[in-house]
């Protein structure tokens, strides 16, 4: 593991966030590092003498250093350390500047996508790229086919999907198309039970619904939601049922339920 980059006199001319900004990132390769390969007890108390160094250039108090040489204990530290800090360099600990997962049962092989549940997703000039990203992360847990981006919605080409994807755009597949409304169409050729997920008249509670063994559900925009032309092409609308003053969730949030509902309910997944 690397040793921290910087001297006292070097660390202390910077402002005092700065300082704490520094510090969050070696712990983060630090992090890093760790995942990769089993460290030594040697390594190990390297890095803990290293890094009680910087806590007193920091004027930090002590730091409870009762850990056994176990790597998934000194990950868990290291990980609560670079909050810590980031948090004193005034950064917000946003999706984005999260730590990558540790990888526990991750399929890590190349296999081509072959998922398990005929349906696609769809989503309708959606702006939250991390809202984008959670979808994605929920198209392959659930085992879904695919996502459609419609309009602005961005996808691929946008870091912050990427981010907050952890991997899963290399290979869930993705169609683009700029009318969304007329590739839907396109789909209902090919058997596809296009179901919009909305809070509109005529629209079904998700549970009581019998979803058909192949579709695509729809996900509207998160200020007005599905847009009129879209709305047109959907075959059927569902929601779901609200019991407090809100009308609706989070479009993300929204879709994990239906999806996981769907997938277990429709095809035992």
């Amino acid at each position: 593991m690397d040793r921290f980059p910087f001297t006292k006199k070097k660390l202390h001319k910077q402002p005092q966030a700065r300082q704490h900004k520094l510090v969050s990132q070696w712990l983060k390769s630090v992090y890093l590092k760790l995942q990769e390969e089993e460290p030594s007890r040697s390594q190990l108390e390297s890095f803990r003498s290293d890094y009680g160094r910087v806590l007193q250039w920091l004027g930090e108090s002590g730091f409870d250093w009762e850990i056994e040489y176990n790597t998934k204990q000194w990950i868990e530290l290291v990980a609560d350390q670079y909050h810590y800090h980031k948090k004193l360099s005034g950064i917000g600990l946003a999706e984005h500047n999260l730590l990558p997962r540790i990888r526990q049962g991750d399929d890590i092989s190349n296999l081509e996508w072959h998922p398990p549940v005929p349906y696609k997703v769809a989503l309708d000039n959606i702006r939250s790229a991390f809202n984008v990203g959670s979808i994605f992360r929920t198209v392959d847990a659930a085992g879904w086919d695919s996502v459609i981006v419609g309009g602005t919605t961005p996808g691929y080409d946008n870091q912050q999907v990427v981010k907050t994807a952890m991997g899963c755009t290399q290979w869930i597949p993705q169609v683009s198309t700029n009318h969304l409304a007329d590739t839907l169409l396109e789909e209902k050729l090919s058997g596809c039970t296009i179901i919009g997920l909305e809070t509109a008249e005529g629209s079904r509670n998700h549970l009581e619904f019998k979803w058909p063994k192949k579709g695509i559900v729809v996900l509207g925009n998160e200020e007005y939601g599905i847009s009129q032309r879209t709305l047109q092409v959907c075959d059927k609308l569902v929601h779901l049922p609200m019991q407090g003053k809100k009308n609706s969730v989070n479009v993300a949030n929204a879709f994990a339920i239906v999806s996981f509902h769907i997938s277990f309910n429709t095809h035992q997944v």
